[in-house]
């Protein structure tokens, strides 16, 4: 399968335990994580996942000045997150329509969880 095709598709990524922290900032907890597939960078730099209810606090006003920090509010963003290769142990992509609707837009990056 090329790379490239997984653009715009659900995938399952599999991230080496030893960052499986690091990426909290991002919204991304644990090992597994199902996320769209936006973008493949060149020369091997690794894998843009989009995430389209990142989070983040409104520190400005729209005409640039601070909002004081009892005032901030936090709203939801699309945006996109680069995953380099070498914290990816694997990925898989399922052959089924299901899984690849054109509409992900509700979707945010959800962990996977084994059935215990």
């Amino acid at each position: 399968m090329d790379l490239h095709s997984l653009i715009g598709k659900l995938v399952l990524f599999k991230f080496h335990e030893t960052i499986k922290n690091d990426f909290r900032i991002f919204d991304i907890q644990g090992e597994n994580l199902w996320g769209v597939v936006s973008g493949i960078e060149p020369n091997n730099m690794g894998v843009w996942v989009k995430h389209p209810k990142y989070k983040l606090g409104i520190w400005w006003d729209e005409e640039g000045n601070t909002i004081p920090e009892n005032q901030r509010t936090k709203e939801e963003f699309e945006a996109d997150v680069l995953i380099p290769w070498q914290y990816i142990k694997g990925i898989m992509c399922i052959r089924d329509d299901r899984f690849n609707r054109e509409d992900k837009s509700s979707m945010g990056f959800h962990p996977f969880e084994e059935n215990k």
